[in-house]
């Protein structure tokens, strides 16, 4: 939302969640919801933050609405942090995740049969998306539908909850992976509501499948909010970013949902671009790298401006040269607990940096599935200044960037 990467904005965690101490994101940051506004569009937000009250409480001139309750002000600077694993990544109520099932079609939060459309968080979200649009057919206009799905719970209702029913889902081929000369923590259950231990596999067919569902279900919302976007965009030349903020592992090396590392199941996003919504423009398949500072990058160009870091989606799709630039990925936290993971990817190498452990090295050329990690380095002489992986409170929190006049 910033431009800025973590370790300049300081947010490295989500919000109140675990043992988070994550301060929300400071009134005085500076958006490209806020640089989008003072360009000249009406300027809405509406769905998933994960950023706290603060910055939503100033007078941004943008219209905003998260659709359900995350954050608390008075919670929030009361709340004791709790993690409900502990630093070795052990469930602390010891309860047995097969108790959360509670028939074939209510086994939350992998699968369950909704009786009701209306009872998704997405359908809030595309309701207040289109009455903005309507509302604003007359003025340019830019507007964000931030949904949670494809997201664990993965709760559908009919057609989406069959959808899938009678489609072959084979196991991945990463599946039962061992671990072995990997990081330890990856071994660990990091969230009570992850546990797979006793999936079999008709338990991960199921939830594959729910999952699938949940992806349609999402193009369902999707598909609404761009109709009306055609019919309330007046002519104007309407551009559209689709993207998501983390991959989904549904069986990858044994995992659901994502975690402290950088396999491809998570790294790796969607992202459509649309020039013209309107437009007749032809298909094309751009092969150069980017990442999320990108897609920021190119929201404030469109709003006359520029951040910190990143390139425009623009010029690097019009690049001709196919350039396969580095991608660096870097991990902090998870709902307090401490993971320092910094990650480049150059062609099919990658390399991850972890001094709290062993570092890990795939050739994806030869290893697709990321089971065979090259490295056998122990940077023991950096374990001294950092804490053991998973642990709580240490290194303490950065300080929130609060001058964003020079982005």
């Amino acid at each position: 939302m910033t431009g800025l990467y973590p370790h300049q904005s300081g947010i490295i965690d989500n919000c109140d969640v675990g043992a988070s101490t994550q301060e929300y994101l400071p009134k005085s940051s500076i958006t490209w919801l806020d640089r989008r506004q003072e360009s000249g569009r009406k300027t809405g937000y509406f769905g998933k933050w994960h950023l706290g009250l603060d910055w939503q409480s100033k007078e941004t001139g943008v219209e905003f609405d998260i659709c359900r309750i995350e954050s608390d002000r008075l919670k929030h600077e009361t709340r004791i942090p709790e993690a409900t694993v502990t630093e070795r990544g052990q469930l602390k109520n010891m309860q047995d995740p097969r108790s959360a099932k509670k028939s074939d079609d209510d086994y939350v939060p992998f699968y369950k049969k909704l009786d009701s459309i209306e009872k998704r968080f997405e359908y809030k979200v595309t309701k207040k998306t289109m009455e903005f649009l309507e509302k604003n057919r007359d003025k340019p206009w830019c507007v964000t539908a931030s949904l949670v799905g494809p997201h664990f719970p993965n709760s559908n209702p009919e057609p989406f909850y069959i959808m899938y029913d009678q489609v072959d889902i084979p196991m991945p081929k990463s599946m039962y992976d061992t671990f072995q000369n990997k990081p330890w923590y990856q071994s660990r259950k990091w969230w009570p509501s992850i546990d797979t231990e006793y999936f079999d596999e008709h338990e991960w067919e199921k939830t594959i499948r729910a999952y699938y569902g949940s992806i349609s279900l999402m193009d369902y919302f999707i598909g609404q909010i761009l109709e009306k976007a055609k019919e309330c965009s007046g002519g104007r030349k309407t551009i559209v970013i689709f993207t998501s903020d983390h991959g989904e592992m549904l069986g990858n090396h044994g995992k659901f949902d994502k975690h402290a590392y950088c396999y491809e199941d998570v790294i790796r996003t969607p992202l459509l671009v649309c020039p013209d919504l309107k437009g007749e423009q032809e298909k094309n398949v751009c092969a150069n790298n980017c990442n999320t500072l990108d897609i920021a990058q190119t929201f404030f160009e469109l709003a006359g401006c520029k951040c910190k870091n990143g390139r425009s989606l623009f010029k690097i799709s019009e690049d001709k040269k196919e350039k396969k630039e580095d991608i660096y990925c870097n991990y902090y936290k998870y709902n307090g607990h401490s993971f320092e993971i910094r990650a480049i990817k150059e062609g099919n190498i990658k390399y991850s940096f972890i001094p709290q452990d062993i570092d890990e090295l795939y050739d994806l050329s030869t290893d697709p599935n990321e089971m065979i990690n090259l490295s056998d380095d122990y940077l023991c002489d950096i374990l001294d200044f950092l804490p053991e992986a998973g642990t709580i409170g240490k290194p303490e929190y950065p300080s929130l960037k609060k001058n964003y006049d020079n982005n």
